[in-house]
């Protein structure tokens, strides 16, 4: 029978930690243990004595065939002289002095100049007041990071967490694959940090229906204290309508209430026809639906709750619109096409200038050659250009100047 290992308190919670697989660091050890630094590189370093861990000088450790399966008991504790481990806070030390100034959730980033020690020494403090149960962390991997109070309800994000939630825009909701885009994340990742953000009710999904992927801030993501302001936002997706007269087709609705299709139509000095195939393509988009009353060929359309968040969508599209007429730049024929206004008037200027005449010189598509006149081409000759068929009424009097 095999005779079991006596281990010490942290020794057995180091043992335990590296076989749960917490991992191979010693800070994610001595995190998963509740021990500072000091007391996790004691414990393994007897692990190593025993047999039961191997290092690679101290960053790395890992078990060994005997530490996977071997049977440990906990020893008594040993009666030793010297400082007793704390188990409390001192008043007065730095990890009291780092207590205090959590008194709002921080970046592990600042300490370090607030506090006057160097990085290290943070970092070795905020491991020791995790073994307290004192603070808490969004990542263990990079324990300063993101720092906070046990009782502090706020919540910590990780890099990743942060860059998602600082992608939406700040009203507006967006898709996932915009997202994806703006912070360089694979999109599957980005489903699952947005799912992880939607738990803890920082992003909430849009109750559009016509769109089922869409998402938005709720009141405390806009509000929360990792989101950047300066970091790139997703872009809003385009409108599901882009043309200026669906949007005055449900602009008339929203305002007049349940309208028949012929006056909607002359309201909006829409032929009958244009009008009555309008009506119906609105009606399959689920924007439209006739309201109960009178017959059913002449019953008035209303708008439904889809139709009335698609003409929310389109509005800032309009707003757009309306700031280029006022600056004096061409209307925007597509307010929700990508292309800038800028663009469409250099090409609407392209097309709607005068036909620029054709040059004697050109080829092809000149004046001249329209007409069947031929173009004479040059001959090379002594790596010199000649021209020859040319009579002399072609060429000036100059020309024959010496």
């Amino acid at each position: 029978m095999q005779q079991s290992i006596a281990l010490s308190v942290s020794e057995a919670a180091c043992l335990e930690a590296l076989r749960s697989g917490a991992g191979r660091k010693k800070v994610l050890i001595a995190l998963c243990a509740s021990l500072n630094l000091d007391q996790a590189g004691k414990a393994l370093r007897k692990l190593v004595s025993l047999g039961l861990a191997t290092t690679d000088g101290g960053r790395n450790w890992n078990l060994t065939p005997r530490g996977k399966r071997a049977d440990i008991s906990i020893a008594p504790p040993l009666r030793t002289r010297g400082q007793k481990p704390l188990t409390a806070v001192v008043p007065g030390s730095s990890a009291a002095r780092l207590l205090a100034l959590l008194d709002r959730p921080r970046r592990g980033a600042e300490l370090p100049a607030l506090l006057s020690l160097t990085r290290q020494r943070v970092h070795q403090l905020v491991v020791a007041l995790s073994a307290f149960g004192v603070i808490r962390f969004a990542n263990p991997n990079c324990p300063t990071f993101a720092i906070a109070r046990t009782d502090e309800s706020a919540a910590l994000l990780r890099q990743d967490q942060e860059r998602v939630l600082s992608a939406f825009p700040e009203t507006d909701a967006t898709t996932l694959w915009r997202v994806a885009v703006a912070t360089k994340i694979d999109a599957i990742k980005v489903t699952a940090l947005v799912e992880s953000l939607s738990e803890a009710g920082l992003v909430e999904k849009s109750e559009a229906t016509y769109r089922d992927d869409l998402y938005r801030l709720t009141a405390a993501g806009s509000g929360h204290w990792q989101r950047s302001a300066t970091a790139r936002r997703a872009d809003i997706p385009t409108p599901p309508f882009r043309s200026e007269r669906v949007r005055g087709v449900l602009s008339y609705l929203e305002t007049r209430g349940p309208t028949r299709t012929r006056d909607i139509g002359l309201g909006l000095a829409i032929p009958q026809q244009s009008i009555n195939a309008l009506m119906q393509y609105l009606k399959r988009k689920n924007a439209v639906r006739t309201v109960t009353g009178g017959g059913a060929r002449y019953a008035p359309y209303g708008l439904t709750p889809e139709g009335r968040e698609m003409l929310a969508t389109m509005t800032p599209a309009r707003m757009a619109h309306d700031v280029a007429l006022l600056a004096g730049l061409p209307a925007v024929c597509n307010p929700g096409s990508r292309r800038s206004v800028e663009t469409k008037a250099r090409q609407g200027a392209d097309v709607a200038g005068p036909l620029r005449p054709a040059r004697e010189d050109e080829g092809g598509s000149g004046a001249k050659r329209r007409h069947g006149e031929r173009r004479l081409k040059p001959k090379t000759a002594g790596g010199l250009k000649q021209v020859t068929a040319i009579s002399e009424a072609t060429l000036p009097a100059a020309a024959f100047q010496r």
